[in-house]
């Protein structure tokens, strides 16, 4: 009869061999974690490429003239809305159509000048016009200056032109939407601050003033 120890079977009562933290694993030079981080980053620039994340929110803010509208990135006040045969020799319609004109007031909230994105103010509803449809053309009221860099923290007049098709039907009314912005920290990307579409900023209809059968332009 043997008195001694037992031989210990593999994997009984040994002290489990420590893991390493998947943080501590390396690929190609990068640690696990900072390439999960840069993915989420890829993942949110390509998304905001295409719209955005499209937030759902339980209200969006109405929109009002004369209201200012915090825009994330962008301070945005709808001054009036403006049906007009052309803005010659900036922006012309098509022949037979109109061009409405949406004259706002636009101040950048951050530290960096920018131009106004071309999805900042879109038509809802409109004949003619797709709701998604960029506008026709950017450009200051005062000199016709389009595509203009914004000052931060500086009120600028700016006015956003979209083409409607028919010259004698242009609309009573018009319903607008303020698209909103989420700042990300330094990207991992490029290491530069980022913004990128948020949840509809503020939404509502704006009466127009036809100014179609005017002869002077």
């Amino acid at each position: 009869m043997q008195t001694g120890t037992p031989e210990q079977r593999p994997g009984e009562d040994q002290e489990p061999e420590e893991l390493p933290e998947l943080a501590n694993f390396k690929v190609r030079g990068r640690s696990v974690k900072t390439w999960v981080i840069g993915v989420s980053a890829g993942v949110l620039a390509v998304s905001a490429a295409f719209g955005g994340l499209n937030k759902a929110t339980a209200e969006t803010p109405p929109l009002t003239a004369g209201t200012a509208v915090d825009a994330g990135r962008f301070a945005v006040t709808i001054d009036r809305v403006v049906a007009v045969p052309d803005l010659a020799p900036t922006f012309k319609p098509d022949p037979g159509g109109a061009l409405i004109a949406v004259v706002t007031r636009i101040k950048v909230t951050d530290d960096l000048g920018t131009t106004t994105p071309s999805d900042l103010i879109r038509l809802i509803g409109v004949p003619g016009v797709k709701d998604t449809e960029a506008p026709l053309g950017i450009s200051t009221i005062d000199d016709n200056t389009t595509n203009p860099v914004l000052t931060p923290d500086v009120d600028q007049v700016i006015v956003l032109v979209w083409k409607v098709p028919k010259l004698s039907e242009p609309p009573a009314e018009v319903k607008l939407a303020v698209q909103g912005y989420e700042h990300a920290e330094e990207s991992i990307l490029d290491h530069h601050d980022k913004w990128f579409p948020d949840a509809i900023a503020g939404e509502g209809t704006i009466k127009v003033t036809d100014k179609t059968k005017d002869t002077k332009k």
